[in-house]
Formats: structure tokens, C-alpha cells, sequence
């Protein structure tokens, strides 16, 4: 029988639906060859412009004050997202790789991506799309 990881863990009850959505991708991701999504990975972008993605020398080239807060919050806000999901990716077993920031801010753009063009527009959806991405 498939479950979604959703319903059968209880640890990802706590997190975000954005945060289960990141760790559903990066779960497939870690697959390889064998995830039927392997040939879409393959063409999504390697990075994002996002403001969590910026390191200290594109934070700082924003020079507005307030705009240099706001990359700042938003890398803040991602570190603190990773490190609550990262000891459920750890009990994944994923690669480890794929358990390092850069990978979650890459996933978490990616999530932001998928969002934005509206295929994920309820937390009701995470159990549908968690079913494709991440069955156990």
C-alpha cells in the first residue's frame, strides 16, 4: 500500500506545507534515474533569484538599508525552515548533498516557482502532490 509520508509521519505535521513540499521534491530528487519526475528535474534551472539565495556581496550591492534587512530576514527565515526539516531528511537517508542549504534554498525556490504558477495553491494540495513525489 502507498502512503504519503504526510499522513504516515507525524514529525511533518509540524512543519510548514511549504516545508513538507521541499522535502517531498528533494526526497524524489534523491532517486536519481529511477523517479519518473527525473527527466523534469533535468530541466529546471540551477539556481534562483531569490532573496534567500543572496550571499553577503549581493545583500550588501542592494544598498538600501531596509532592502539589506529584508535579504538578510529572508536567508534567516530559510536557515531556520532547513534546520527544522533537516533531522526529518537525515531519517531519509538522502544523500548528502542534498541535505546541505544550498540544496534547500535550491528546492525552496523551486517550491516557490511551482507555487507561483499556481499548481500549489492549498495545503490540501500537499497530500496530492506529496502522493506523486514522495510515496513510501
Amino acid at each position: 500500500m502507498k502512503l504519503c509520508l504526510l499522513h504516515s509521519k507525524p514529525i511533518l505535521l509540524t512543519l510548514l506545507p511549504r516545508q513538507v513540499f521541499t522535502v517531498c521534491l528533494v526526497y524524489e530528487i534523491n532517486k536519481g534515474k529511477v523517479s519518473p519526475w527525473h527527466p523534469y528535474f533535468l530541466h529546471l534551472p540551477r539556481s534562483y533569484s531569490i532573496l534567500a539565495a543572496f550571499g553577503e556581496l549581493e545583500t550588501q550591492a542592494l544598498q538600501v538599508d531596509y532592502a539589506i534587512w529584508a535579504a538578510q530576514k529572508a536567508v534567516t527565515k530559510a536557515k531556520y525552515e532547513w534546520e527544522q526539516a533537516f533531522i526529518r531528511m537525515k531519517e531519509l537517508k538522502l544523500k548528502p548533498p542534498l541535505l546541505t542549504f544550498k540544496a534547500w534554498i535550491w528546492a525552496t525556490g523551486t517550491v516557490q516557482i511551482i507555487a507561483r504558477d499556481k499548481i500549489l495553491q492549498t495545503s490540501g494540495n500537499i497530500c496530492y502532490l506529496c502522493k506523486h513525489f514522495l510515496v513510501i
